[in-house]
């Protein structure tokens, strides 16, 4: 994959959500010049995610007030799931190690999000959260667990 995103010493980061959809734009604006920028994960994205040597997915997350962003592990999952053509970020995970016969380490950066009005701009509530986000997102860029980033 020409795109692949592993610029960053074999990492792969993959911003989720639609930048026309105002927070719901937050994945993309992190991984910007990082990693990939997608509307929806795909089924074709394991191929990526297998030749990674580790993932991280960011996303808009529709949190309850006074929530902060949130970095926690990502584990395979193998449920079922009727859509065929976007996959939940577990199922990826277990689409790359059923097809590609590999288990990548991965997380997954969710970012309050609280206004997905028409537009490109930012609510203030999770322009308030972008500090930390990126703080989480360089310590993960570094390999520092999640608790010290």
């Amino acid at each position: 994959m020409s795109d692949a995103g592993t610029g960053t010493g074999g990492a792969l980061l993959i911003g989720i959500g639609n930048p026309l959809r105002g927070d719901d734009g937050v994945g993309w604006h992190l991984v910007e010049g990082l990693g990939l920028q997608r509307h929806q994960l795909t089924p074709e994205l394991a191929e990526a995610v297998a030749a990674a040597d580790r993932l991280l997915i960011v996303d808009a997350w529709l949190a309850p007030p006074l929530s902060r962003c949130l970095l926690r592990p990502l584990l395979a999952s193998d449920g079922w799931e009727r859509d065929t053509h976007r996959v939940a970020p577990a199922r990826l995970l277990a689409l790359a190690e059923q097809l590609f016969d590999r288990c990548v380490p991965a997380h997954e950066l969710l970012v309050p999000a609280f206004d997905f009005s028409w537009g490109e701009c930012f609510s203030p509530q999770l322009r308030c959260q972008l500090p930390r986000a990126r703080r989480l997102l360089r310590g993960w860029l570094r390999g520092m667990p999640p608790s010290h980033a």
